[in-house]
């Protein structure tokens, strides 16, 4: 899994946190827009949460696969 450190508290943020983040930010901000009548620019925020939510689910079956797998290191 991919970290990124931020600067301001030292903390480790994975990719699938950022994603989550994304995802949420992303749809707050498309409830914003279409509410103002911006459509067009609420329709790519709905894109962009879209797009967010499937990189977690990728990154989350990645997880999966990474950290439940057996060691299988010289096994023959």
């Amino acid at each position: 899994m991919r970290k990124y450190p931020l600067p301001k508290n030292d903390r480790i943020t994975e990719a699938s946190d950022v994603a989550e983040y994304c995802a949420k930010m992303s749809r707050e901000l498309s409830d914003m827009a279409l509410a103002s009548k911006l459509d067009f620019l609420g329709y790519l925020l709905v894109l962009a949460q879209k797009e967010a939510e499937a990189q977690v689910n990728i990154l989350s079956a990645q997880d999966g696969v990474d950290s439940g797998a057996p060691e299988t290191k010289g096994a023959k």
